[in-house]
């Protein structure tokens, strides 16, 4: 896992996500950072977390009588990691669109010393065996 923020590396145990008013405006100055992530970086509670999400969509499209995530249907709902394999984008979209907040739970557990808040996602690609985030983060405050 590789985060920058205003191009700078960042210790990503120094990092936190901002879970109420996630990507509203804030009086702070933001700074844009990137967050890399190599398919095997995905921890292991966020790919099972992923995975009752697809479940959960296949079950949900049966019972309604179409799919609400037609990509998942088209693939017969495989497993995440399945998606990051051989459907990346379709991965990066359903982080995007969906699974964001899990992951961010997922890879920000109790920073210390905290120093940075991510404030915003702007988007989601994925470039080889990659998955790309890009948004904004502000300044933790020292009390």
């Amino acid at each position: 896992m590789k985060f920058t923020s205003a191009g700078k590396p960042i210790d990503p145990r120094t990092l936190s996500y901002r879970s109420l008013g996630f990507g509203e405006a804030v009086s702070l100055d933001t700074t844009p950072y990137e967050l890399i992530l190599e398919h095997s970086d995905f921890p292991q509670h966020f790919l099972e977390c992923a995975d009752t999400f697809i479940s959960e969509c296949r079950t949900d499209d049966l019972e309604q009588g179409f799919a609400d995530i037609p990509g998942l249907e088209r693939l017969n709902y495989p497993t995440f990691q399945e998606l990051l394999e051989s459907q990346p984008e379709v991965a990066a979209a359903l982080i995007d669109d969906y699974l964001y907040f899990e992951l961010f739970f997922a890879l920000f557990r109790d920073p210390s010393p905290l120093a940075l808040v991510i404030n915003s996602l702007t988007s989601t690609s994925a470039k080889g065996r990659s998955i790309i985030m890009v948004g904004e983060t502000f300044a933790a405050r020292q009390v």
